[in-house]
């Protein structure tokens, strides 16, 4: 984003103190939110208290490069749209959060999730790509830990309750984020995550295969109302997705029969684990043969083999 030279000229008068920005007195209201736009897409929050901006590290060192430059970019050219405050409430009461439970939030953004999370008396970890945002998360020190890397690269640790995420849209990201949280949440957790409206009708393969996995683990996808995310201007929906169980290893079919079904049992038998549709006395799946609930067509006497 180009400055303005009228910004840039107050950015200039301004007068750094550590991580405090003081602007030179009161600036008219419309060119005040221009410099407040240039400013909080350097790093900088107002604070009232202080009567200042704020920056994560020095704030000299923040602006420097805008006033070389004329230059800023901007979270939305960075692809960052922060979750407004009645969508996160709303991700809150779907995450089912009790005080104490462990949450993790990944592309934490500066914490709009985490933060009121963590309110809740939630332990909260966070994942943040932009070391700005990362930086700004650890000064309010809410979170246990804030790791400053791609989401997508971070090792997986099996040891939440939740996670609670608005990931990034662009080239089917908010799939891959919230797959790999998936990862993250002990069975019986949840994940809830703001996903891309085109998640309810897109016909590729990623998503026709990410819906069969909400909907076999019995979660749900709901939509959001419009302009619920006004500075994306798309629509978006609700993610809920429990998780029931570990994850099979890679190429593994948990639906097939075990190598122990077939051993030392009577043929009769090994034909009726597919033939009935109801749990055998082996403890195993019940298959037809057919698919999986369909109804029975064929049922063989293991008396008889006939």
């Amino acid at each position: 984003m180009q400055i303005d030279p009228d910004v840039l000229d107050v950015i200039r008068a301004a007068t750094a103190d550590g991580p405090m920005l003081r602007l030179p007195g009161q600036l008219d209201r419309k060119l005040y939110e221009r410099v407040n736009l240039a400013l909080g897409a350097a790093g900088g929050r107002w604070n009232r208290y202080k009567r200042a901006h704020l920056f994560p590290g020095d704030a000299a060192e923040a602006i420097a490069g805008l006033l070389a430059t004329g230059e800023v970019t901007t979270d939305a050219e960075r692809g960052y749209y922060p979750t407004p405050d009645p969508v996160v409430e709303q991700l809150l009461e779907l995450a089912e959060l009790e005080p104490g439970c462990e949450m993790l939030e990944p592309s934490a953004g500066r914490g709009a999730i985490a933060k009121p999370a963590a309110a809740r008396g939630v332990i909260v970890d966070c994942v943040e790509l932009d070391a700005t945002r990362a930086e700004h998360i650890r000064s309010d020190g809410y979170a246990r830990r804030v790791m400053t890397a791609d989401f997508l690269d971070v090792k997986v640790e099996r040891r939440y309750h939740r996670a609670v995420l608005n990931p990034p849209f662009a080239d089917r990201q908010d799939i891959r984020h919230v797959e790999r949280a998936l990862r993250f949440v002990r069975p019986g957790g949840l994940v809830v995550a703001v996903m891309s409206g085109g998640l309810t009708f897109r016909s590729d393969r990623l998503t026709k295969d990410f819906r069969a996995r909400v909907q076999e683990a019995r979660g749900t996808i709901t939509e959001l109302p419009d302009g619920a995310f006004p500075s994306v201007g798309v629509r978006t929906v609700v993610a809920v997705i429990p998780v029931r169980d570990a994850p099979p290893p890679s190429g593994f079919n948990r639906f097939a029969p075990r190598v122990e079904d077939f051993r030392a049992r009577p043929r009769a038998v090994q034909q009726d684990l597919f033939l009935v549709d109801a749990p055998t006395a082996h403890g195993t799946a019940p298959f037809d043969g057919l698919g999986y609930g369909a109804a029975l067509w064929a049922k063989i006497d293991p008396n008889t083999e006939a």
